[in-house]
């Protein structure tokens, strides 16, 4: 059973003993709570069971090609395979409609589309780029998000998310395929569309915070921030050609999403998707520990001290304001980038008196603050 579940318990325990609440009720919530978990339980399980079964799909399907293969030409290899995959983004979007089996629905769409991207992408080899055959291919590829998304924005919360990255690719193979663009051109016109896409999902959220209207648009929102994680990157190393400066804007665009985080989290109409943001926030630290090591010691090429000062000086900010916040797990996550900070320095400073003498100091602040955050009842 989770610690959530077992925090509801004690609190249910505790309101008995303090008669706030009868035994009747406390055992009625006792039994909601149960059945709660159970189900929570089960639908992980559908997840996990869905997941496997969709990359035991993907092996069948390459197994099955690995013995097709040399008696198929390259336009009979890309239709199979483009068959293939229609056939299994079809069967989760049916499968979707009964709203039963909705982890298997999600994962068999997303490993169509999955399977339809490298479609597009072997068709390379039946039909070269700009040519009939390719733009063709290009076409069917920027069709693809234009015909599903639509209905995925109907019908589901999570499906228009999924929908969201992929355009971006297919959107890339379109490119690729149909249009004589560089390389650099290609990522300038992915960037252009993330922006745009981001410009009107904020001004959706910011109308609809909510949502009531759109109950998809936050998984849609994050979707399209993490996306441009890659996008930023390939524009630092391509275009730019960064080297290792290219982790700048992506640091940049780390703290910009933190920023956005936050402003949620304080934000009223969020109400209960709380706790889903301070999971985000939570994963946003843990991926700035190894961008501020990158930075100080690869970008900047400092010393151990300026990389402890980034990644432990990230932990103690997170940990003060989820402390402020009661935001528990970007508590862990804060802990675990102060301690990461720590030990490098610790061991890059190994031998050295002072630094045995600092981080002993250190450990004795951190348990006089701790001793006095509690109360003698805890």
């Amino acid at each position: 059973m989770s610690r959530d579940v077992d925090v509801v318990f004690e609190a249910i325990e505790r309101w008995e003993i303090s008669q706030l609440i009868d035994a009747g009720t406390a055992n009625a919530l006792r039994l909601e709570t149960q059945e709660s978990a159970e189900i929570g339980t089960r639908r992980l399980v559908q997840y996990v069971l869905a997941g496997t079964a969709a990359a035991v799909a993907l092996i069948a399907g390459g197994v099955f090609l690995s013995w097709s293969w040399p008696l198929l030409g390259e336009p009979a290899r890309a239709s199979v395979l483009g068959a293939a995959a229609m056939a299994v983004l079809l069967g989760g979007a049916y499968i979707e409609k009964g709203h039963r089996w909705l982890p298997v629905a999600y994962l068999m769409q997303t490993a169509g589309l999955s399977l339809l991207l490298t479609t597009f992408m072997y068709s390379k080899r039946a039909w070269g780029d700009v040519s009939v055959g390719g733009m063709i291919a290009g076409g069917l590829a920027l069709a693809i998000p234009v015909v599903f998304a639509p209905r995925a924005i109907r019908t589901s919360t999570v499906m228009p998310a999924v929908h969201l990255a992929f355009a971006l690719a297919f959107l890339a193979v379109f490119l690729d395929r149909a249009t004589p663009l560089s390389p650099d051109a290609v990522v300038w016109v992915l960037d252009a569309a993330l922006l745009g896409a981001l410009l009107v999902l904020t001004r959706m959220l910011r109308d609809d915070p909510e949502g009531d209207e759109h109950p998809w648009l936050l998984n849609a929102f994050v979707t399209a921030i993490s996306a441009g994680f890659v996008l930023i990157g390939l524009t630092a190393v391509g275009p730019f050609d960064l080297e290792d400066a290219a982790i700048l804007p992506l640091d940049i665009w780390l703290l910009i999403a933190v920023v956005l985080t936050v402003r949620a989290i304080g934000m009223d109409a969020f109400g209960d998707r709380r706790a889903w943001l301070a999971q985000l926030l939570s994963y946003q630290v843990i991926l700035g520990i190894p961008f501020g090591f990158y930075t100080a010691l690869e970008m900047l090429d400092g010393p151990p001290e300026l990389a402890f000062l980034l990644v432990g000086g990230e932990g103690v900010a997170a940990f003060g304001y989820a402390n402020r916040r009661g935001l528990r797990p970007v508590l862990g996550a804060a802990a675990l980038a102060f301690v990461a900070g720590v030990w490098y320095w610790g061991v890059e400073r190994g031998g050295a008196l002072g630094a045995v003498f600092a981080l002993a100091l250190t450990a004795a602040a951190l348990f006089w603050i701790s001793g006095r955050t509690g109360t003698p009842d805890d």
